[in-house]
């Protein structure tokens, strides 16, 4: 699967869209959304860095060089818009808020599962291993849907996956600097909520609502990756609300 970034930068648009996808994620979990821009608002769906390739290149890459990448290309549309609306789903949440706090020209945020707290559930790891192993049924929904959003590329030598463990203890420490600055986020915010996420504890719904700026929304039937038809519509409906009050 090709896992390209989208950059298009409208000249003397005053407004613009900033798309980060999450963890072990890709721009491809946007496409849907994407597909309701206008021509005239500029978009960026970034890819990060050692995303897109392999688990070496994942290995390789660091929570430093995301934020590096997130702050560049938000100081890149700053210079050229006057207002940045920021999508973003699970970790990309993360520095979304962090940069909502800094800059001022960042207008709204809609956030898809933010993980402000986490909760491995066993189905999470069945379906990690269905993709692991390409073993994935095709009434099994949930998995299709993660398999959509995985962006590197499959290697069944397990011990390259151990490089991985280096990325995941950087994320939880930036959930952990996520939970204290939080109450610091004055920008309009929007964040959806799945019941059935198979990563993000529901308790996250609280501590998100203890912030008069954010609006929580909970999707019934969906999960971290897989959004069920009504919910999907629900989303692609509030994203072009946003869109048309722009």
């Amino acid at each position: 699967m090709d896992h390209t970034e989208v950059k298009r930068v409208v000249k003397g648009a005053k407004t613009a869209l900033l798309f980060i996808h999450g963890i072990a994620g890709t721009p491809n979990h946007f496409n849907a959304f994407i597909s309701l821009v206008p021509e005239q608002i500029s978009v960026y769906n970034i890819l990060l860095d050692g995303h897109g390739k392999g688990v070496k290149d994942f290995s390789r890459t660091s929570m430093k060089k995301w934020e590096d990448q997130v702050q560049g290309a938000i100081d890149e549309l700053s210079s050229t818009h006057e207002k940045i609306y920021i999508i973003a789903h699970s970790m990309g949440t993360l520095f979304v808020i962090d940069q909502a706090i800094k800059n001022k020209k960042i207008a709204e945020l809609f956030l898809l599962a933010v993980p402000i707290k986490l909760l491995l559930k066993p189905k999470m790891f069945a379906t990690s291993l269905k993709i692991y192993f390409d073993k994935i049924s095709p009434d099994d929904k949930l998995a299709a849907a993660a398999k959509s959003c995985y962006g590197i590329e499959q290697d069944k030598n397990f011990f390259k996956y151990i490089g991985w463990v280096p990325r995941y203890l950087e994320l939880f420490s930036k959930i952990r600097q996520t939970r204290k600055i939080l109450p610091f986020l004055k920008t309009p915010c929007t964040a959806y909520q799945s019941s059935g996420d198979e990563m993000v504890s529901l308790s996250s719904i609280n501590r998100l609502k203890q912030n008069s700026h954010i609006s929580v929304v909970k999707l019934k039937k969906s999960g971290h990756y897989y959004y069920d038809t009504k919910d999907l519509e629900f989303l692609l409906n509030s994203f072009k609300k946003l869109i048309d009050n722009i």
